[in-house]
């Protein structure tokens, strides 16, 4: 008689139920309702981070997301279920999980973070379920009322932060949904302006608004370039070189980084603007990482 035994993962496995109340009055930090362009995520800080009032500008760069969900704005919440697939780190068993929920940009934005004492992350292999609603939380910015009265959520104006980041593919199954030209290198509004420079400027794609502005200055002698972007939404962005529009260089032997800001990159040439070089040129190159 041959017996065999067949092992398999996920034999266990839980779920994370997390979700605020439906139709609660939700609010912005000046009191409007929240709307769509809210985001909410379930995440982890790494290491021995733990996110405060202070360290705001730091959040995002030790941040580490599990699952993203839209706010409803009809139904008035956020409703997300996760199942974890294992504990390695940064998701290690124990980890104290929050909830990020933010609108905005780094420069002007809307924020609410929190979470309960009990939200840990799990065994990924124990069969259990957990279920964390917001009312239950204690708000690290923002606010939250256990009764929903006069709101159950609020959140905090937030400048000079950048807020978690934001993927190509995050960003386009938002901005593009049923669009059919949703590639990168494609123009659906007709404004000259790629999906791509839409996604790294912030800009809509749907709505034509023409370039975005990215003035070249001449700077001791060298040719500058600032070029508009939002930290938050990750692209790989090159400026390149050139004296006679044919030949193009980049890399830190022909530019270099003069400020690295949240909303605008600015850049140098490296080569002076002077005889025998009588023409510079400068331009920005943006790919997916």
């Amino acid at each position: 008689m041959l017996v065999s035994w067949l092992a398999g993962g996920a034999a266990w496995g839980q779920t994370i139920f997390w979700s605020s109340d439906p139709n609660a009055v939700n609010r912005t930090s000046v009191g409007q309702p929240m709307d769509a362009d809210y985001r909410f995520e379930l995440g982890v800080f790494t290491g021995t981070f733990v996110p405060n009032d202070t360290n705001k500008t730091s959040w995002a760069a030790h941040w580490n997301v599990m699952q993203r969900k839209a706010y409803d704005a009809a139904e008035k919440r956020y409703d997300g279920e996760f199942t974890p697939e294992d504990n390695d780190s940064p998701f290690i068993e124990g980890k104290a999980v929050y909830v990020w929920g933010f609108r905005g940009d780094a420069a002007a934005g809307e924020w609410i973070l929190f979470r309960a004492n009990d939200w840990t992350f799990p065994n990924a292999f124990a069969p259990l379920n957990y279920q964390w609603f917001a009312k239950n939380a204690t708000c690290v910015i923002g606010s939250i009322n256990l009764t929903g009265t006069p709101f159950l959520m609020q959140s905090a104006a937030v400048t000079n932060a950048a807020p978690p980041t934001t993927t190509w593919v995050q960003w386009q199954a938002t901005n593009l949904a049923n669009e059919p030209l949703n590639g990168a290198n494609d123009d659906p509004d007709k404004d000259s302006v790629s999906n791509l420079l839409e996604f790294v400027s912030g800009t809509s794609p749907k709505s034509a608004g023409g370039p975005p502005q990215m003035p070249i200055a001449m700077v001791g002698g060298f040719l500058q370039i600032t070029i508009p972007r939002r930290i938050d939404h990750k692209a790989t962005l090159v400026v390149e070189v050139s004296s006679d529009l044919t030949t193009w260089n980049s890399g830190t032997n022909e530019t270099e980084v003069v400020s690295n800001g949240l909303m605008t990159l600015i850049v140098r040439d490296k080569t002076p603007f002077a005889p025998p070089l009588i023409r510079r040129f400068m331009r920005l190159r943006a790919s997916l990482p």
